[in-house]
């Protein structure tokens, strides 16, 4: 892979993942921002986040604010991480395109015959300045600790939301006094989705808390969840391009 199809296939990895990351910092946010006073009940700690829910005999309870700290905000890293090398990448592959492609050529002496050298000349077109070994170490490293730091908050996100989505089965339980042949269609039957839009609808605020309306939280933690997995694949698609390119600048060294 030559540096101009990497810088070009990077350029467009780091404007994707820069939406995507935006995408699940967004969502959460507005989730928890939702839901927050509502869930927030607890007594010495603060349990507002809409992930990591916890089912109690008398209320629903939210998780721990961490959480979403950690959910919502987690991705603005990665977001301006990415929003800097696309800057960088785009516009050096913007300006190579219209500037007049460099060449370098490499000689190498070939001997045939004793006596007789014939002279081999190969030329390369370049079509941005080659960057440094460096950089692409430097940058792989980063696309690698991102890829994993993506990866943790992919799961942290997705074991919340389940958590959350488990525990409200419980509280159903408890608003709809129903046994027999009805639980199986709440614990095996019913989505997650379904059960977040029985909480949109019957989960009551509380006596200092008032929600403003109503939000589809189920669509809106599933598109966050969306968002955090391709970030992480996405990274690791880029870290795969860097580690190439410092392969391939060591042998051109």
């Amino acid at each position: 892979m030559d540096q101009l199809k990497a810088e070009q296939r990077l350029t467009i990895i780091y404007v994707l993942t820069s939406i995507f990351g935006a995408v699940a910092s967004i969502t959460s946010g507005i989730a928890w921002g939702h839901w927050k006073q509502t869930l927030d009940q607890c007594i010495g700690r603060n349990c507002s986040c809409i992930l990591f829910g916890e089912h109690t005999p008398s209320k629903f309870l939210g998780g721990s604010n961490g959480y979403c700290i950690w959910v919502t905000f987690g991705p603005l890293f990665l977001v301006f991480f990415c929003v800097g090398l696309t800057c960088f990448h785009g516009y050096r592959v913007l300006f190579s395109s219209r500037a007049p492609p460099s060449r370098k050529t490499r000689s190498v002496v070939a001997k045939l015959e004793p006596g007789e050298n014939v002279l081999i000349t190969a030329v390369s077109q370049e079509s941005t300045s080659p960057l440094p070994r460096a950089y692409w170490i430097i940058v792989a490293v980063f696309s690698v600790i991102s890829t994993i730091y993506a990866i943790i908050h992919f799961s942290v996100f997705v074991q919340g939301f389940y958590k959350t989505c488990n525990q409200y089965r419980l509280e159903l339980e408890n608003k709809f006094p129903v046994g027999g042949s009805a639980l199986p269609v709440i614990h095996g039957r019913l989505s997650c989705q379904g059960i977040f839009d029985f909480m949109d609808y019957f989960e009551m605020d509380s006596g200092n808390a008032y929600r403003g309306g109503f939000i589809n939280t189920g669509l809106d933690l599933i598109l966050g969840i969306i968002g955090a997995a391709f970030t992480w694949m996405l990274f690791l698609l880029a870290s795969y391009i860097n580690i190439k390119m410092v392969q391939a600048s060591g042998h051109e060294e």
